[in-house]
């Protein structure tokens, strides 16, 4: 091809443009004359787009121009010449690219200076091709023109591509990101749910601490105000029968056998009335234990202290172990719980056993102190067990027992936001089970 063919570009080139920070747009330039090479480069010296210049790579066969695509994948554009080596080298060059390359995204725009014996639009159609330029045309505008149009395709690919990926990425975690994310959606209920749960515990203390301490307040009037007439009742019983027993002793003498009958029966019903006073003086004295701790809030406690304590006073023998090397921590109003365990201690002692045969164990688990109090007394009948924390029940003679210690312990491990658990067997023992909230802070145990 004559010399002068871009003769004319070379007239229109300027100085080279400033650098610009942008990478450059890698154009491939494949030509057998080395005179298209340089008007190609004055042509486009000042070109740009999107702020990013051009940065040429020659090839001047197509071996070589193969070589540049194989190691350099960054190739935005290919100026390739039809006619080389071969009359068809430029259209082989196309074929190894797309098929054998793979590479659809770099734009390829053949150029000729003489017609080839394919016509054009048959070779548009044929090879996959995105310009077809004969090289007399291409005057520096038009050439403009056709890097503009290649670079903006070659961008959109790009940015299709790229969404394909991303896309494809996404469509390849999703499966793994929707189950972590329901995990967290799951940790989180998990954590609402337990808030929850911890707000009403919260509340049903709190209820059940107003009640307490309406009880004791009720529980402790009542006492003061059955006490005055209580002790004015039995002195004044007292006094009737130091009468009663000196009429009597007179009566005796006068040989009266019915009136010593009415005096005998007197004697009888004064001696009913006093253990019934007794029995009134007893309830008073049980429902008193409210008095000074029904305004108790719970706090945290060292349970073994509390036990050591509360052990230490009722007997001199080892009858408390706990599960535990280090000492558990526990919610709880200490005065209550020390009536708790005096309630559950008498009742112990009071189905049979003795003091060694009393066994109080402590152990913590999932959030939970338990106290077990373990005696090997008469045991209780099936059909009682769930009677026993019943007001005023008791199995014991009329009159020997109140009935009150059971309840007014649950009601205070109730107060504490605790329970009481009891199993027994007829002839072998008990176990009542304390169950109590432990710290928030004592993770020694979990």
């Amino acid at each position: 091809m004559p010399n002068s063919t871009f003769s004319f570009l070379a007239s229109e080139s300027a100085q080279t443009t400033q650098t610009s920070q942008l990478p450059p747009w890698k154009v491939l330039v494949v030509d057998d004359e080395p005179e298209i090479h340089d008007v190609t480069i004055m042509a486009l010296s000042k070109f740009t787009y999107e702020g990013r210049e051009l940065s040429f790579l020659h090839a001047y066969s197509k071996a070589e121009a193969m070589k540049h695509m194989q190691s350099d994948p960054e190739i935005c554009v290919v100026l390739l010449d039809v006619i080389m080596e071969t009359d068809n080298a430029g259209l082989e060059c196309v074929r190894q690219i797309r098929q054998e390359l793979n590479n659809h995204d770099v734009r390829i725009i053949l150029r000729t200076g003489q017609p080839s014996t394919i016509p054009e639009h048959e070779v548009m159609l044929k090879y996959d091709i995105n310009d077809y330029k004969n090289k007399v045309d291409l005057t520096k505008s038009r050439l403009y023109i056709t890097m503009t149009s290649a670079l903006r395709a070659f961008r959109d690919i790009k940015k299709q591509s790229e969404l394909a990926r991303e896309l494809k990425e996404l469509n390849e975690t999703l499966e793994e990101k929707v189950e972590k994310r329901t995990a967290e959606l799951v940790a989180s209920n998990r954590s609402l749910r337990e808030a929850k749960d911890k707000i009403i515990r919260q509340q049903a203390t709190l209820v059940q601490s107003e009640k307490m301490a309406s009880v004791g307040y009720l529980a402790a009037g009542m006492a003061h105000e059955i006490n005055n007439p209580l002790g004015a009742l039995k002195c004044n019983f007292a006094v009737l029968k130091d009468y009663i027993d000196s009429l009597f002793e007179k009566v005796e003498g006068f040989g009266e056998n019915q009136l010593v009958s009415d005096f005998t029966d007197i004697g009888e019903l004064l001696e009913d009335n006093a253990i019934d006073l007794n029995r009134i003086e007893r309830i008073v004295a049980a429902l008193s234990v409210f008095n000074g701790v029904s305004d108790e809030q719970p706090r945290e406690y060292d349970l073994n202290e509390i036990l050591t304590t509360f052990c230490s006073e009722i007997t001199d023998q080892k009858i408390y172990e706990s599960t535990h090397d280090k000492s558990v921590q526990v919610m709880c109003c200490r005065e209550q719980l020390l009536k708790v365990f005096e309630a559950l201690y008498l009742n112990a002692k009071e189905s049979g056993s003795e003091i060694s045969d009393v066994k109080i164990t402590a152990s913590k688990n999932a959030g939970i102190v338990r106290i077990v109090f373990e005696d090997t007394g008469c045991g209780i009948e099936p059909d009682k067990l769930t009677r026993i924390f019943d007001p005023f029940y008791t199995t014991k003679p009329v009159g020997s027992n109140v009935g009150l210690g059971l309840t007014i312990a649950l009601m205070m491990a109730k107060n504490q936001g605790g329970d009481i658990i009891v199993a027994s067997k007829l002839g072998i023992g008990s176990q009542f089970e304390i169950q109590l909230p432990a710290a928030e802070v004592d993770s020694s145990f979990d």
